[in-house]
């Protein structure tokens, strides 16, 4: 295998990764500096009415674009005593819901602006006076950072096409049966504990897809791990904490994998009904000059997956909420 090809494939995968992340740190941090006071006050003032709970936790997420901030503000708040237990679990099923705005950002597929938005964002937040200003540049030069650090995997990616080895190892990884299915979870869930971000492992998830390494099928699975493995920040924040701070933890776990374990047992038909939802041939292939084959319509397919797959949870889940709360464990 080519050295020089390995170290380009590990410096771009790397360093997209790293701008990933610290874009997605930068726009929450500039967003909260903004709004955070306001975000805050919404979350404490989520009532006991789970529906409008829900909705709250949709819309702070969707703001600060990481359901891990969402749940660990809840656990904060339910471990301070400004908010109960049953408010807290609505507020993080609606976290799951606004988590998904991620992968319908990518559909758009307006990576190639995140340099000039970046550029233009830093030169903002260097020269500007005000506060206020900065920190809006500040979450602009997020955005960018995340555009960009997608182009930069996104890339990464077709040259594994062209690693016979690599792909070789991807390929042993196939949601073709129950087993596969489960093991590729598991996969996802690995991967976003390691990361700490559902939001960059769906970011790696969709560049393998669409740059054909993996299927459709198998990213879609990927996903659903992923969606457990986004839980360990809410475990990590209740340590120590009251009981029902880290009940509210526990519930977000016990959502999360009953959610996948019962998608996983109809995947087969759940990912079919996916594809009609959407209305997209997964398989269309396009020729891109220097790229080679590519699968756009798998894009849109796995933001569905994620998307319809936590809102089926949240339905499932919002009627026996308080039976759970009611029953949960003391510790």
């Amino acid at each position: 295998m080519d050295s020089a090809a390995i170290f380009k494939l590990t410096c771009e995968i790397v360093g997209g990764l790293g701008l990933f992340l610290l874009g997605m740190k930068n726009m929450s941090d500039g967003m909260q500096a903004v709004a955070g006071s306001s975000l805050r006050r919404m979350i404490s003032m989520a009532t006991n009415n789970r529906i409008l709970a829900t909705i709250v936790g949709v819309v702070v997420t969707c703001v600060v674009q990481s359901s891990s901030i969402t749940t660990v503000m809840v656990v904060g708040f339910v471990n301070s005593g400004l908010m109960q237990l049953t408010q807290a679990v609505g507020v993080i099923m609606g976290a799951n819901i606004g988590t998904t705005i991620t992968g319908w950002i990518l559909v758009l597929k307006i990576g190639k602006y995140g340099l000039p938005i970046l550029g233009a964002a830093a030169f903002v937040n260097l020269f500007a006076k005000s506060d206020r200003w900065r920190y809006w540049a500040m979450a602009l030069m997020g955005v960018g950072m995340v555009f960009f650090g997608l182009e930069l995997m996104k890339d990464a990616c077709s040259i594994i096409k062209e690693m016979p080895d690599f792909k070789d190892w991807f390929l042993q990884f196939q949601a073709d049966s129950y087993v596969g299915v489960l093991q590729c979870a598991l996969v996802g869930c690995v991967l976003t504990t390691l990361v700490q971000s559902s939001s960059a492992t769906l970011a790696i998830t969709v560049s393998l897809a669409t740059q054909g390494v993996i299927s459709y099928e198998t990213a879609a699975a990927l996903v659903l791990g992923e969606n457990i493995g986004t839980t360990i920040t809410a475990i990590l924040a209740s340590l120590g904490a009251t009981t029902n701070a880290r009940r509210s933890a526990y519930f977000h776990v016990i959502f999360n994998l009953a959610g996948v374990f019962w998608i996983t047992l109809i995947f087969q038909w759940y990912i079919g009904l996916v594809q009609s939802i959407v209305h997209v041939d997964v398989n269309a292939m396009v020729l891109k000059e220097g790229i080679g084959e590519t699968f756009p319509n798998r894009t849109a397919a796995i933001a569905a997956t994620h998307s319809i797959f936590n809102i089926a949870n949240t339905l499932m889940f919002l009627p026996i909420a308080p039976l759970l709360v009611k029953f949960h464990p003391p510790s």
